[in-house]
C-alpha cells in the first residue's frame, strides 16, 4: 500500500509581507469545552461548545517580525506529488520571539503566536 505521508519540507508561512525562511512551525487549533452540568445533569458532567482558538510557533533564519506586531499570515503544509495538501490563513499576533545565537551554529529566530479572528483553512 502507498503512503499517504507528506514531508515538511516544502511547508512555509508568511506574515504580512514578508515571507519568512521557515524552518518549522506548529499551529494548534482548539476549542473550549464550556460546563453546562445543572441538578438536571442526573449526576454527569454536561458540556456545550465554546469559544474556539488557535496558536503556535515557527522558527526562521533570519530576523522577520517583532512581539507585538500583528499581521496575515499563511501556513502551508508541505507537498508531495498528487497530494492535496492544507493551507491555513488568519490574523496573529507575534507575542515572543526567542533568538539563538550560538556560538558553533546558525542563528535562529523563534517566534509565538496568537491568532485573531477565524483561522481558515482550504486543501489545494
Amino acid at each position: 500500500m502507498v503512503t499517504s505521508a507528506v514531508t515538511g519540507k516544502a511547508g512555509s508561512i508568511s506574515v504580512g509581507a514578508t515571507t519568512a525562511e521557515v524552518f518549522a512551525w506548529t499551529m494548534d487549533r482548539n476549542t473550549e469545552a464550556v460546563e453546562a452540568t445543572s441538578m438536571d445533569s442526573g449526576g454527569n458532567r454536561e458540556y456545550i461548545v465554546g469559544l474556539f482558538g488557535w496558536s503556535g510557533t515557527y522558527s526562521t533564519l533570519r530576523f522577520a517580525n517583532r512581539t507585538g506586531s500583528q499581521a496575515a499570515a499563511t501556513f502551508q503544509v508541505g507537498a508531495s506529488v498528487g497530494t492535496a495538501t492544507p493551507t491555513f490563513k488568519g490574523g496573529v499576533i507575534i507575542t515572543n520571539e526567542p533568538i539563538s545565537c550560538p556560538v558553533d551554529g546558525r542563528v535562529e529566530y523563534a517566534y509565538t503566536f496568537t491568532g485573531t479572528g477565524a483561522c481558515t483553512a482550504a486543501t489545494s
